[in-house]
């Protein structure tokens, strides 16, 4: 399996036990958790369709506090994935299965199959029936119905929601430019852990809003976000996975659960955007010191009418329960990952710019992580253990020029004597 294929798998497998770790299950204990998660179907990375035991769920959640993200990263066994070819004998048996039993899913189907000795486990996998129910529209498997955000969180950082609207246009250097706010909001003390704007609403805007509101307030629990692409992407996820946050998404065309979001924006542009000259401000810098001065006086320290104080003090009131990071986990977990294959002169190509990295890796495909806003050097990453092995710059390409040529010039000739250089 190739290696961003095994690092798909890691983060479904972290999806699974992301409740767990970040201690939002609301089962009396892990082992009912366990239970309750094993014998649902769910649909794999790859397309395939699957189930999974309790002791194999515990095992992922015991791994991954070992390990974090990294540990969840293994050896798949060679058959999975693999497409077996099912007889005709065994396709009518499951037709005959399915309008016999409707609702039967397809894991009783193939238990069944192989209790009948129609299949033995050693020549057709399940996966083999899943295929086929798919193939013929009889399959009811697939994900779960996904976790929904409750109406409000008991505690401070609990839940994050996280959203994007269009702000205002500012004059820089002569021109009109389109502005976005990208904000979070806690869900139990609606006080806006950050918000900021920004030249575009893209991922890497959306994860330093996320990095800036992590360092000042602490780690949530969850976030919610829409189905944005600046929401979802496997870089957040491999984020969340590493700081141990459970990512939920709103189903598309339906974004239950994001009303104080909602409303913080809205809240903004009546009492902030509406009544502002945007014209005085030539600069993002100019603009977030207005709005965050705003935030400050109007929002997170004045009293609001649902729970009956300042977002601020019902936030402080929780901060017993806050769980801190430190920077450095934090910067390590906010790398953005790559893999790359290294050339034969030892060179990485990422984003147009070129690294020389070490002989040692021509030919071979490593795992690369940089700052996506300082991509001035990168970092190279032991792909099974998930350690920095080095760092890698830019390529100076007149330098190393000159370091060629010196090697091929006899300098003994020039004076009569004396060793080449």
């Amino acid at each position: 399996m190739e290696d961003n294929k095994k690092e798909e798998m890691a983060l479904f497998r972290y999806s699974l036990i992301a409740p767990l770790v970040a201690g939002t299950y609301t089962e009396g204990s892990k082992a009912e958790y366990y239970r309750n998660i094993a014998g649902k179907e769910y649909v794999l990375p790859d397309g395939t369709t699957t189930t999974f035991s309790a002791s194999t769920i515990k095992k992922w959640y015991i791994m991954y506090g070992k390990e974090k993200l990294q540990a969840l990263i293994t050896k798949e066994r060679s058959d999975i994935g693999k497409s077996r070819t099912l007889t005709e004998e065994m396709c009518l048996a499951i037709d005959a299965l399915k309008e016999q039993f409707p609702h039967i899913t397809g894991v009783k189907i193939y238990e069944k199959l192989v209790e009948n000795g129609i299949v033995k486990q050693s020549e057709v996998s399940i996966d083999s029936v899943y295929r086929y129910l798919r193939s013929t529209n009889q399959n009811q498997g697939g994900m779960p119905p996904k976790e929904t955000v409750a109406f409000e969180y008991e505690h401070a950082n609990d839940c994050w929601q996280a959203d994007s609207t269009d702000g205002p246009y500012i004059n820089i250097e002569g021109r009109p430019v389109q502005t976005y706010l990208i904000s979070f909001i806690d869900d139990a003390s609606r006080l806006i852990v950050h918000g900021e704007f920004y030249l575009s609403d893209n991922e890497i805007n959306m994860q330093d809003a996320f990095k800036k509101a992590i360092m000042t307030y602490g780690l949530p629990r969850r976030i919610f976000t829409d189905n944005g692409g600046s929401y979802k992407n496997s870089q957040i996820s491999y984020i969340c996975a590493q700081l141990g946050i459970v990512e939920i998404h709103s189903t598309p065309y339906y974004p239950k659960g994001k009303g104080k979001s909602e409303r913080s924006h809205r809240t903004a542009h009546q009492k902030w955007m509406d009544c502002t000259d945007f014209s005085q401000f030539h600069s993002l810098e100019e603009l977030n010191e207005s709005y965050w001065e705003f935030l400050n006086k109007d929002y997170n320290n004045r009293r609001h009418s649902s729970i009956g104080m300042t977002p601020k003090e019902r936030y402080l009131k929780d901060f017993e329960l806050i769980r801190f990071v430190e920077e450095g986990v934090l910067e390590e977990a906010f790398l953005h990952r790559v893999i790359r294959k290294v050339s034969g002169t030892a060179c990485i190509s990422l984003y147009g710019t070129v690294y020389e990295t070490e002989q040692k890796y021509i030919g071979k495909k490593v795992s690369v992580r940089y700052k996506p806003e300082d991509r001035s050097c990168i970092y190279i990453y032991d792909g099974k253990t998930g350690i920095r092995l080095n760092t890698a710059y830019p390529v100076k390409k007149i330098d190393n020029a000159k370091r060629s040529r010196r090697a091929n010039i006899s300098y003994g000739k020039m004076d009569g004597g004396g060793s080449d250089v």
